[in-house]
């Protein structure tokens, strides 16, 4: 048992709480974090990850008197940064050892005695870390004493460009440090944990991955209900669950939560209810002020605390609401790993169980949550797919370090950099052609010809208002507005927006859109309804990409008759109707059926339950090899034949690519897809460079090459 290991005020505070010991993954996590071993935790929601993480931390630091951070604690959102300092101040305190809460609504002057005097720990963000670099003239001095950088809710990060960011702000703090620091990733249940390790350090063979499952079965009332609208059945249900108990609410955009707060709020103006349902809004366009707020009242057992936050994404991660009875999902979910996050805020009191209800509205989104929901239950999150060519950031980092360094040259950049996983793909001579680039382009200029500074497009585009665009890597919002004419019709997912080239063709609200221009400055989608009657190439739900994982879990639950008592009657009818629809196919995994109707048909069909960015890559593929354009989504991809071409032979045709393609190598397949990926907006840093390593990037992003050559090689084609 590691209590004995323990600093003896932290054993005080094991006693003091009544805790029987120590959890399992505390006791797991114990030695290895103390001997300073890298490592990855991983254990189920409320097991107790962040006092596995900060009790042998605590224990190890707490004699050393040594000036300057030994511990930064790096999380994504300021709502959990704020009730993380709740818990690790207190214990740090206890240990003689001062922590402190670094972000952007922390006031400047209590940033500026943290120079001075910087206490032990520091809770911060990538943002935050990169405004110290760029901005504090005694950086070296602070960080010198580094000894551990924990990363909570790191499959939080490795999903977004941030996760590549902090990898090369950590790379750059550890040039001042004279020992490697150790590094921890804390994250909920992943797919491929090797590899989330292998991200965090950089290095094979290094590191040790830490993980338990839950010893304790909580008892589960899971519930899907399918809705046949959006409107006053919704806000019915809605409003009778939320009463007399506290809740968070998830929904689908800023927008929803605003909309939903406000019919709630109209529903106890008619009931004139002596207990009406008390709601607030949790979202990034939330002030600090009124964020916080419904933080603290959620927690509040008084009469007048809050029934329930009405929130977007922001409050899935870690933060402990206390006595949460219920979670409510509203529309459709495309992530396993978010699913679990989002239940697991539930049913951390002994004798509650885990308490979920999901509304849906359409097939679509009944058939994600489904999916989600099943995988869930089996505790299987989907896989994170880790960048290596981030050539975007890079580009971002070379101005950073220009900016630190007050110039820097060719070879202080590439042994700092390199290091980092996100840029592992990235050759030297690759390095070298974006750095001519940049220069070309003026977003940097050589001096004394070695020595790299910022150019005056860089100066332009990226260093007004005090430098605050060049601290995060994207500053667009989590949505884009869709106007049509002088109207917003609906929103959607920024990263959708980001990837899309013009022209393309959306499914919002049940009605296909034609988009005709993208303003991204103004986070502005402009739209006509779309009368052509050609299929929409994505029909996912808010166009965010489906997971292969789920793909395939969707794809055996509609090709069987496996029961699903989490669904309510209405759901189940709906589901079996979708079902219906595929069960003639006998489709299973491991199988990959390509079918036509008839010989004069003019589509043919692969069906393979592969997920968006599988099927996108196969999409290109067969576009470059063929000239066809294909359509595609998370089940398949269709390809639309003119009159006089003979399905067979297309299919026949299709059939000897995929063989090709099993003996292709890494470098063979992207040329192909250069063929057919144009270079476009991506990121406010893609226009430093040049259209070959944007296409790169891009083939990275937005498909995966990888999944496609494994499945090719290992599926049956049934055609």
């Amino acid at each position: 048992m590691s209590y004995a290991k323990l600093h003896p005020r932290l054993q005080d505070i094991v006693k003091d709480k009544k805790w029987n010991g120590l959890t399992d993954i505390q006791n797991a996590a114990f030695d290895p974090i103390f001997q300073g071993i890298s490592c990855t935790i991983e254990a189920p929601t409320s097991g107790g990850k962040t006092e596995a993480v900060l009790f042998p931390l605590l224990t190890r630091i707490s004699g050393k008197k040594k000036s300057g951070f030994k511990v930064l604690y790096i999380a994504p959102l300021k709502a959990l940064l704020n009730d993380l300092d709740l818990r690790v101040s207190p214990y740090a305190e206890k240990c003689y050892l001062k922590g402190f809460k670094w972000h952007g609504d922390v006031s400047q002057t209590e940033k500026m005695k943290q120079m001075d005097n910087p206490a032990d720990i520091l809770l911060t963000t990538p943002e935050s870390l990169e405004a110290i670099l760029l901005r504090k003239p005694n950086k070296e001095d602070i960080f010198k004493h580094l000894e551990t950088v924990v990363i909570d809710e790191a499959h939080y990060f490795a999903l977004t460009e941030r996760g590549s960011h902090l990898l090369s702000v950590l790379e750059r703090i550890s040039a001042f440090v004279p020992t490697p620091f150790q590094r921890i990733a804390v994250t909920a249940t992943i797919g491929n944990p090797i590899n989330l390790l292998l991200w965090l350090t950089g290095k094979k063979d290094t590191g040790q991955p830490i993980s338990v499952k839950a010893t304790k079965v909580k008892e589960k009332d899971f519930k899907i209900h399918f809705l046949m609208d959006d409107g006053l059945g919704f806000q019915d249900q809605l409003y009778n669950l939320l009463s007399n108990k506290k809740s968070i609410v998830f929904e689908r955009s800023r927008t929803r939560t605003e909309e939903t707060a406000t019919s709630i709020n109209e529903r106890n103006q008619l009931t004139q209810s002596r207990f009406p349902v008390k709601v607030k809004t949790h979202h990034s366009s939330v002030s600090k002020r009124f964020r916080e707020e419904a933080e603290y009242s959620i927690k509040k057992d008084s009469l007048d605390a809050l029934n329930a936050i009405i929130s977007t994404s922001t409050l899935e991660l870690g933060i402990d609401i206390g006595h949460l009875e219920q979670v409510i999902q509203v529309g459709g979910l495309v992530s396993t790993g978010s699913f679990l996050q989002r239940v697991g805020r539930t049913g951390r009191r002994d004798g509650q169980s885990q308490f979920f209800r999901g509304l849906c509205f359409d097939s679509e989104g009944l058939l994600l949550l489904t999916g989600c929901m099943s995988l869930g239950l089996k505790s299987r999150a989907e896989a994170i797919l880790f960048p290596t060519k981030a050539f975007h950031i890079l580009a971002h980092q070379i101005i950073c370090m220009c900016l630190q360094n007050n110039g820097v040259t060719v070879d202080q950049i590439w042994p700092i950099l390199s290091k980092a996983y996100c840029f592992s793909g990235i050759s030297k001579s690759q390095l070298d052609q974006l750095i001519s680039f940049m220069v070309e382009e003026n977003y940097l200029r050589i001096i004394d010809g070695s020595v790299i500074l910022a150019g005056l497009k860089s100066e332009d585009e990226f260093l007004r208002a005090n430098w605050k665009r060049l601290f995060a890597i994207f500053d667009t919002g989590p949505i884009y507005n869709v106007v049509d004419g002088k109207k917003i019709v609906g929103s959607l997912d920024s990263a959708f927006a980001r990837s899309q080239q013009l022209p393309f063709i959306f499914v919002l609200g049940g009605q296909e859109w034609n988009a005709i221009k993208i303003d991204h400055e103004m986070q502005q989608i402009l739209v006509e309804k779309n009368h052509t009657g050609v299929a929409p190439k994505w029909n996912s739900l808010g166009n965010i990409d489906v997971p292969f994982e789920l793909a395939q879990e969707i794809g055996k639950l509609l090709s069987s008759r496996e029961p699903l008592p989490f669904l309510d009657p209405p759901a189940l009818i709906a589901f079996e109707r979708e079902r219906e629809q595929y069960c003639y196919m006998k489709w299973s995994p491991g199988k990959w059926i390509m079918e036509s109707t008839s010989e004069d048909s003019q589509v043919i069909h692969i069906w393979n339950f592969a997920g968006d960015k599988i099927n996108r890559a196969l999409k290109c593929v067969i576009l470059s090899a063929f000239g066809e354009k294909p359509s595609y989504d998370y089940r398949g991809v269709s390809i639309n034949l003119n009159k006089y071409q003979s399905a067979s032979a297309i299919k026949e045709s299709i059939y000897e690519l995929l063989g090709r393609i099993r003996i292709m190598t890494d470098d063979e397949i992207i040329s192909y897809m250069e063929k057919v990926v144009d270079p476009k907006w991506f990121s406010k840093f893609s226009e430093c460079l040049p259209d070959r390593l944007a296409r790169l990037t891009i083939i990275e992003k937005d498909l995966d090459l990888t999944g496609l050559i494994r499945e090719v090689n290992v599926v049956a084609v049934d055609y």
